[in-house]
């Protein structure tokens, strides 16, 4: 049974969450947002305790073993597992079972991002959960989530309104929603959010800057640094154009490590955007040396399958967002 977000999102709200989901589609803030609303119907206001399990770190034995071991305390823990199609032989079948029989203080997301999948494993998967609909929403269905936004922000719109915020921001569910958080940052609550209030606080643009995708993985925030990749490659960036000023953030955030409090300035010309760099050692406390050194290994391993494979752009992004933001942070 496909199932919509909006209708998993209604569900989890009430207080009714499964053991198992899987996510097919590509657009990542609606994955995200199905994460983050599980996490927090999971655990309240308690640590949440996740776990990203991707078949390219783990072995398929690793993945099977974490899933189906518990702790002597019964802990309550939220595993997200990419690319189901990549686990082999009887590990898929061990997956399928676990499906079918899940653990009670575990709880499962499985994630495909190609919507039009016919691999085996993806059918398997149809048949055994209840499947989620978080493919790129349709212009029609864009209202909808404007909706579910304002209403969650406790804001009241016409429908003119509502037409504008989508002529605005409507080619991402991403920028519809942060359209709204700016408009809610400056009116009360209940309050009529009008045309003029739109036009007078919408400053998104269309062409986001490579420095606001650095900022955003400077801050670890997972939710801005997918979409704002994602517009990069609708302007003709490419993954392997990131690779070197990804590679420059990360090598500048560990001399900061290794040296804390030179000044950018003493070094000479450092290649990244002057609003990154003057905000180096702020970035750096939020990550620890193994977790920088961690994120160039990756790009490293990111340039090589680059040059070797032909895997998608926007694929090799997610996962090394997700694997340095999420997974070590």
């Amino acid at each position: 049974m496909m199932r919509t977000t909006g209708d998993i999102l209604r569900t989890i709200q009430g207080g009714d969450v499964e053991p198992v989901y899987f996510l097919l589609g590509e657009e990542y803030y609606l994955q995200h947002l199905i994460i983050e609303h599980i996490g927090k119907a999971i655990f309240g206001k308690s640590k949440q305790n996740k776990t990203l399990l991707l078949p390219d770190e783990l072995s398929n034995k690793e993945i099977i073993d974490q899933l189906t071991q518990t702790d002597l305390f019964s802990s309550k823990k939220l595993f997200i597992l990419r690319n189901p199609a990549a686990l082999r032989n009887k590990y898929r079948e061990e997956l399928l079972d676990y499906c079918r029989n899940p653990l009670q203080n575990h709880n499962l997301i499985i994630i495909e991002d190609d919507y039009g999948d016919r691999k085996a494993m993806t059918k398997d998967l149809k048949k055994n959960i209840d499947t989620v609909s978080v493919q790129i929403p349709f212009t029609n269905e864009m209202k909808k989530w404007t909706r579910f936004f304002l209403k969650e922000k406790n804001l009241l719109a016409a429908e003119n309104v509502i037409d504008a915020l989508i002529e605005i921001a409507g080619d991402s569910v991403y920028h519809i929603a942060n359209e709204v958080e700016k408009v809610s940052l400056n009116v009360t609550d209940d309050e009529t959010v009008t045309l003029d209030m739109i036009y007078q606080f919408s400053g998104w643009r269309r062409d986001y800057q490579r420095w606001e995708f650095l900022q955003a993985i400077g801050l670890r925030k997972i939710e801005k640094a997918l979409p704002l990749g994602q517009s990069l490659f609708r302007q003709g960036q490419t993954m392997l154009g990131l690779i070197f000023p990804l590679t420059t953030l990360f090598q500048e955030l560990l001399y900061e490590k290794i040296n804390p409090g030179t000044l950018a300035k003493k070094r000479g010309y450092i290649p990244l955007p002057p609003s990154v760099v003057k905000t180096i050692p702020q970035i750096a406390k939020r990550f620890s040396k193994e977790e920088i050194e961690y994120a160039l290994s990756k790009l490293g391993d990111i340039d090589q399958r680059l040059k070797t494979t032909n895997e998608p752009d926007e694929s090799l992004l997610s996962q090394f967002l997700f694997t340095v933001l999420t997974a070590h942070g």
